[in-house]
């Protein structure tokens, strides 16, 4: 296996883009498997007790809460198409005119236009949490709540993670001591 990389660096493709000659790369800090090995799991140690520090910090997980969780998505698509009328009329559209030319042919889209009106819908508080909603505005508040803020989540998670291990692999290099220390 070795000769096989020692084969690979005697090739020399593409000189004139290398940023390093082979003498600095000689001159490099060289740290053996294990230090790379150590450092790697240091890193693992750390990021899991910051990650059970997060996870104690939670609130506790409820059972059956997942119906109100969807309906405050959905409470929050509404007031979301309360400003539709205003934003429509900034471009020059009269939102209520064409709400009423759509709504024989487009409901939905009619009580959208109108900000939240759905006169077709029943808002009665004594049927679920869900009633009172049209159907694409339910559809939507469980794809916010089951897709759209988990992906938020792994996202901020994988910007932090990346983030902490771009700066202490910078200050690796930056910092002298760190330098000295690990090679």
């Amino acid at each position: 296996m070795s000769m096989v990389f020692h084969y690979i660096d005697t090739l020399d493709w593409f000189p004139q883009y290398r940023l390093h000659t082979p003498a600095e790369v000689l001159k490099r800090n060289h740290v053996s498997r294990w230090e790379v090995v150590r450092d790697v799991v240091i890193q693992q140690i750390v990021q899991t007790a910051v990650g059970l520090g997060l996870a104690l910090m939670e609130p506790e997980m409820y059972n059956g809460k997942e119906k109100y969780d969807i309906a405050r998505w959905a409470q929050r698509v509404r007031i979301a198409e309360r400003a539709l009328p205003s934003i429509l009329g900034v471009i020059g559209l009269d939102s209520s005119t064409l709400a009423q030319s759509l709504s024989a042919s487009m409901p939905s889209l009619s009580g959208a236009l109108a900000g939240g009106i759905y006169p077709t819908v029943a808002n009665t508080a004594r049927d679920t949490a869900t009633s009172g909603f049209a159907t694409w505005e339910m559809n939507l508040a469980k794809l916010l709540y089951w897709v759209g803020v988990p992906a938020v989540q792994f996202l901020l998670a994988v910007l932090i993670v990346d983030t902490w291990q771009y700066f202490l692999h910078r200050a690796m290099h930056m910092n002298k001591w760190l330098y000295s220390k690990y090679k």
